[in-house]
């Protein structure tokens, strides 16, 4: 899969077989498109790619949400699905000051030769979001392109969408949100040093740095794979009310191990939220606490 950042100067010649959208979690939705696209590019003899964005719209104008997962993990997924490209286009004041029309023929059909396109029922694009559906109809019926529109995907009579996915992370239903992304819900990074105040507490963490996420504050229980076995941790997600910690971050308590994971790339499953985040009086009190979070999560897990 070959990935495009910057279009500037880019002009595909293949015909293309695409669909654009934010694609946030790369839930069992856009699996679906994913899998379409791919195999229809195959029989048209065409290029396969997917278009999406760079911050994402949703992201872009509400700091209440935030992605599902990082670009960094976005490419990682997509890696499995054939694709032959990837492009990601800078979503700036460029990209939202340009008129629909101007969307369509400048970078759908002159820069990235879109040929077939698959969208949403919902897609909504340009200047004011003015662009729809109805106006890429337009379009395709003067053979510009052909038009695919996906209805809403489902799972036990519930619609998949990126937002219900938030929601029942909000609600602390992670296995909901499994099920719409076909996969549990993870965070996953490099595991950097902090300030070594857990070793000191008797507490030792593993640290990711992370984006303020909006829905993850808070102690969890959670699971990692390392070194061909599973180990289970609570983790705190946020900041450090407690040393006015001022870096949001994922820390991780791993039970029963011993190790050295600094530069180590891990992926943590996030199985149940056990409390918010709290300024605890005392390091006492604080580490009273964490035994406490500790015996819920092994109750949770069931170890």
């Amino acid at each position: 899969m070959k990935i495009f950042r910057d279009i500037e100067n880019l002009k595909l010649k293949d015909p293309i077989t695409a669909s654009i959208g934010g694609f946030d979690g790369i839930h069992l939705g856009h699996q679906k498109i994913i899998h379409n696209i791919v195999n229809e590019s195959k029989v048209q003899k065409n290029k396969s790619a997917l278009i999406t964005f760079k911050p994402l719209p949703k992201i872009y104008f509400s700091k209440k949400n935030f992605e599902l997962i990082s670009i960094h993990e976005k490419i990682k997924f997509l890696k499995r699905f054939d694709l032959d490209y990837l492009i990601i286009l800078r979503f700036n004041e460029n990209l939202i000051s340009m008129k629909s029309k101007d969307f369509i023929e400048k970078i759908l059909i002159k820069k990235l030769n879109i040929r077939s396109l698959t969208v949403g029922d919902d897609f909504k694009f340009g200047k004011n979001q003015s662009g729809n559906v109805e106006e890429l109809k337009d379009y395709s019926s003067r053979g510009f392109f052909n038009l695919i529109v996906e209805q809403k995907h489902c799972i036990e009579n519930k619609r998949i969408s990126s937002t219900f996915i938030r929601d029942a992370i909000k609600e602390n239903n992670f296995s909901l949100a499994a099920k719409m992304l076909g996969r549990s819900y993870t965070i996953s990074g490099k595991i950097i040093h902090g300030d070594k105040r857990g070793s000191k507490i008797g507490f030792p963490t593993a640290n990711i740095k992370l984006e303020e996420n909006v829905l993850l504050n808070g102690v969890y229980a959670v699971s990692t794979y390392y070194d061909k076995k599973v180990y289970y941790a609570i983790a705190n997600i946020g900041y450090k009310p407690t040393f006015n910690g001022n870096k949001y971050l994922f820390e991780a308590h791993i039970f029963n191990f011993e190790g050295d994971l600094y530069g180590k790339r891990l992926e943590f499953k996030i199985i149940s939220k056990i409390r918010d985040t709290k300024k605890f009086k005392s390091i006492e009190d604080l580490k009273n606490n964490i035994t406490q979070d500790m015996n819920t999560a092994k109750k949770l897990l069931d170890i």
